[in-house]
C-alpha cells in the first residue's frame, strides 16, 4: 500500500521517505519476504487479467467467481503442517482499503461487545488491500453468499428487503430457530 500511495501527488515525497526508512530498518530478510509478496501479487494480478480477457471456455484452468470482477478463488497450502489450507479471493478492480477499515471497526466493536458479555457470533474475515484497486479477501468456510441467496430466490436486479428473511425461514423450519436467527444473527445455516 505504501508503494502504491507514492503515486499520490500531495504526499509523494513523504511516502518515498517513509518507504526508504522502512526498507532500511527492515533488514535483508524482511525485504526479501516483501519482494516475494510483491512478486506473488503481480502474478495473481496478471492471472486475473488473463481470466478477465479470456472467453468462457478458456477459463477452465482457473477457479474464479462469476461476478463482474471475475475474482480468483485461490487456496494456499499452509506452511504449518498441522494448519488448515487458507482459502482467499483475489479481487482486482475494487478498492479494498475501505473494506479493510470497515472490518477493523467491526473487530473493535466485537471486542467491546465480548468485554461486555455480548457474544454476537461475529465471523470477521480478513481483507488485505495490495494496491489501489486489488487485494485478498479471506474466504469464510461454508458461507452462503448474498449472490447465491439472490440466485436461489430467482431475483433479477437489486436484492429485495425480505429475501434474506425468506431464506432464513427456509433454512430454519422451527419457529424458535427462526426467531433466534432473526434476533441474534446466529445459526445462519
Amino acid at each position: 500500500l505504501l508503494r502504491h500511495a507514492q503515486g499520490e501527488a500531495c504526499f509523494k515525497s513523504w511516502y518515498q521517505k517513509l518507504s526508504a526508512a522502512l526498507q532500511f530498518c527492515a533488514g535483508g530478510a524482511l525485504n526479501d519476504e516483501l519482494a516475494k509478496e510483491q512478486k506473488l501479487v503481480k502474478l495473481l494480478g496478471d492471472i486475473g487479467e488473463k481470466v478477465k480477457s479470456a472467453s468462457d471456455p478458456q477459463r477452465q484452468a482457473c477457479s474464479y467467481f462469476t461476478s463482474n470482477a471475475l475474482p480468483l478463488k485461490i487456496t494456499f497450502i499452509n506452511a504449518d503442517p498441522m494448519g488448515k489450507n487458507i482459502g482467499v479471493i483475489f479481487k482486482a478492480g475494487d478498492d479494498l482499503r475501505q473494506d479493510m477499515l470497515v472490518l477493523q471497526i467491526i473487530q473493535v466493536m466485537d471486542n467491546i461487545w465480548l468485554q461486555e458479555g455480548l457474544d454476537m457470533q461475529m465471523i470477521i474475515y480478513r481483507c488485505l488491500s495490495t494496491g489501489k484497486a486489488q487485494g485478498l479477501i479471506e474466504m469464510v468456510p461454508d458461507a452462503i453468499t448474498l449472490a447465491k441467496i439472490h440466485l436461489h430466490s430467482g431475483l433479477i436486479g437489486p436484492l429485495k428487503e425480505n429475501t434474506i428473511k425468506k431464506w432464513f425461514s427456509q433454512h430454519n423450519h422451527l419457529k424458535e430457530d427462526y426467531e433466534k436467527v432473526c434476533s441474534s444473527g446466529t445459526n445462519f445455516k
